[in-house]
This record gives C-alpha cells, sequence and structure tokens, in this order.
C-alpha cells in the first residue's frame, strides 16, 4: 500500500516534505481554508493601515528634526548675537561715549533682544511639536511592530492549515484508491481508480495553490528608518539677556 501511494504521488509532483507526518497521524481535522484566508485578509487590512499611519508618522518626525535643528540653530545664534550687542551696550555705558553713539548701540542690542525672544518662541514650540511628533513615532512603530507579528502568526497558522488540508484531501484520495483497487477485478476497473485518484489529487492540488495565492505576498515587515535621540536638543538652555539701562547723560 505505501509502494503504490508513494509511486502515484511521485508521478503527481505532489509529494510535501511534511506530509508523511500528517498521514502517519492519520487525517486531522482542520478549519476549512476560506474562513482562515478570510480572517487573515482582515488582519492584513489591519497591518496595512498600521503601516501607513508608520509611514506618516516617519515623514512627520524626519520633518520634524529638520525643523528642530533649525530652531536650536536661530535660537543659539539670536542668543549669541543679543549677547554680544549687550556687552557693546555695557561697554559704551561712559562718559567717552555720546548719547548719540550709545543710542546707536542700544537700538542695535534692542534688535539682537527682539530676534531672540522670537527665535525662543519659536524653539519652545518646536519642542512641543517635536516630542509629540516623537511620541506619535514611536507608539506608530510599536503599533506596526505588533500587527505585522499578529499577521505573520495568523499567516503561519493559516499555511499550516492549507497544507494539512492538502495532505488530508490526498490521504482520503489514496484510502479511496486502495478500497476501489481491492476490489477490482477488470483493468478498466483499476484504470478508473486511478484516474479518480489523479483528479482528486489535482483537485486538492489547485485549491491549495488558490488558497496560497489568496494569502498574496508575505507583508513588508516595518523597518526602524531613523533613531530617535530621547534627549534630541533638549539640553539646551540659556539664559534670557538682561536689557541694561540706559545710562544719564551729562
Amino acid at each position: 500500500m505505501k509502494r503504490i501511494f508513494t509511486a502515484t504521488l511521485l508521478s503527481a509532483g505532489l509529494i510535501m516534505g511534511s506530509m508523511g507526518a500528517s498521514f502517519a497521524a492519520g487525517a486531522p481535522s482542520t478549519p476549512t481554508a476560506s474562513a482562515t484566508v478570510a480572517t487573515y485578509k482582515v488582519q492584513l487590512a489591519s497591518y496595512n493601515s498600521a503601516l501607513a499611519v508608520y509611514e506618516t508618522a516617519t515623514v512627520t518626525i524626519k520633518a520634524q528634526v529638520i525643523a528642530f535643528d533649525k530652531a536650536v540653530l536661530v535660537y543659539r545664534t539670536s542668543y549669541e548675537s543679543a549677547r554680544l550687542n549687550y556687552q557693546a551696550v555695557l561697554k559704551a555705558n561712559g562718559a567717552a561715549t555720546t548719547p548719540a553713539q550709545y543710542a546707536v548701540l542700544l537700538a542695535a542690542y534692542n534688535t539682537a533682544l527682539t530676534a531672540y525672544n522670537n527665535a525662543t518662541a519659536i524653539f519652545k514650540a518646536q519642542v512641543v511639536a517635536f516630542d509629540i511628533a516623537k511620541g506619535n513615532f514611536k507608539l506608530a512603530y510599536e503599533t506596526a511592530m505588533t500587527s505585522y507579528k499578529a499577521t505573520m502568526n495568523m499567516r503561519e497558522e493559516l499555511s499550516k492549515a492549507i497544507t494539512m488540508a492538502f495532505s488530508e484531501a490526498v490521504h482520503k484520495a489514496n484510502t479511496t484508491y486502495a478500497t476501489a483497487t481491492a476490489a477490482a477485478t477488470t483493468a478498466e476497473q483499476k484504470l478508473a481508480a486511478t484516474t479518480a485518484r489523479q483528479n482528486a489529487i489535482a483537485a486538492a492540488s489547485a485549491v491549495r495553490k488558490a488558497a496560497s495565492d489568496a494569502m498574496g505576498d508575505r507583508p513588508v515587515k516595518p523597518v526602524k528608518k531613523i533613531d530617535i535621540d530621547v534627549n534630541h536638543g533638549q539640553d539646551i538652555k540659556f539664559d534670557k539677556p538682561a536689557k541694561p539701562a540706559k545710562p544719564i547723560k551729562g
């Protein structure tokens, strides 16, 4: 019986590495492939949605990193400008400086101070925006990874169910064939039994292929495309330059 079964499968090109274990354990009871494929499709759609959110979060955080670094640069530059102008005003606060000269220096400082105040406000707002984008990016990545693992687990279970369903169909075809040939008394009856088995195996193979095709390609694993430093730029703290008092000129 075993020789007949193996020879038939070889001729049909349908022997699978795991089939021997399935036959040894008998015909297993498995869920229908179509219902499992439908469930998998729902899970796959959920994962694709999570992946799209993650891709969007990645684009956003990359833009925020650029904007944040730019705000830091402007903040530092404006601070240094205000500091230097402040020192210039303090040095000029003496009898050797005329009121007109002092007024020019003071106006330059006030301009630098205004620029610094504006840069400070932008920087603080950028810190908030960056933190939000960073949180969204982290959550989106973790969500996508969790969904990916669930999808791959379901895909693996589905693949096993498809394989087992095929093994069951082949097992049934061989059992039917063995019974038919045992009772056959003519060459025509034996040929009919062989043809029936081949047709059953071919049909099972077609069902297996259709179910496998229905799963589609393997989902793409999320790739962490950017590493965000937890303290990215947030250690930057400058004291606001104090506005100098205008000296009284005699």
